[in-house]
């Protein structure tokens, strides 16, 4: 059986939509690496140096990190469910291309908008939340069109990289950042909160508190 250590409203849980989605024998711990003395909070660190979640450790003690490389790797162990197209294919190649795309555009730059307001001096304030607005937004912009016509980020079906990118768009929260200007994408979020399998999970893990 595998392990996965999350983070509540973290990255980490879009393997735990995963985990769930692929039907496969898992157990999923929650852990808080701000508690310095918490003896989860210790063995993840000791599992990944970085001291962050997704920590998945396999059933052999081998342990992974990463989204972009977890989510992939719970897609590949139930072909079946079509959580990612097969290994070797363009469509594989365009779908690591998305999972990318929300691993390395959309993850930090919904992050990097917190600090928006972080000027020392109107002047600066003002430029940096120009600057972060215009990074978001380009990105959001993107996902926006992309959903136009289809349901999910790879056209009709869902994949391990819809979850992902629902959490980080879930990050819009704390971070007050608008998604009224991308109907797209509140009409996307609407459709994955309606899965069965991310409501499971979202039971699981309780209220986030932002």
């Amino acid at each position: 059986m595998m392990t996965l250590y999350y983070h509540r409203g973290a990255c980490s849980t879009s393997n735990h939509f995963a985990l769930e989605d692929a039907g496969v024998d898992y157990e999923a711990i929650e852990v808080h690496l701000d508690r310095e003395d918490d003896p989860i909070a210790q063995k993840v660190r000791k599992l990944n140096p970085m001291g962050m979640t997704p920590v998945l450790v396999l059933a052999d003690g081998e342990v992974l990190t990463q989204n972009a490389a977890t989510l992939s790797y719970i897609a590949d162990l139930a072909p079946e469910k079509a959580l990612l197209p097969k290994l070797g294919t363009r469509a594989r190649a365009q779908a690591d291309s998305w999972m990318a795309f929300v691993a390395s555009d959309l993850h930090p730059v919904i992050i990097e908008y917190i600090y928006k307001g972080f000027g020392k001096t109107d002047a600066e304030q003002a430029r940096l939340i120009d600057f972060y607005e215009g990074r978001v937004a380009r990105r959001l912009r993107v996902l926006e069109e992309r959903l136009a016509d289809q349901a999910f980020i790879l056209g009709d079906d869902y994949s391990v990289i819809d979850g992902y990118a629902l959490v980080v768009l879930n990050w819009s929260i704390p971070a007050g950042l608008s998604l009224d200007p991308y109907p797209n994408l509140r009409r996307y979020m609407e459709r994955l909160e309606a899965r069965p399998s991310i409501r499971k999970v979202r039971e699981a893990e309780g209220t986030i508190s932002w």
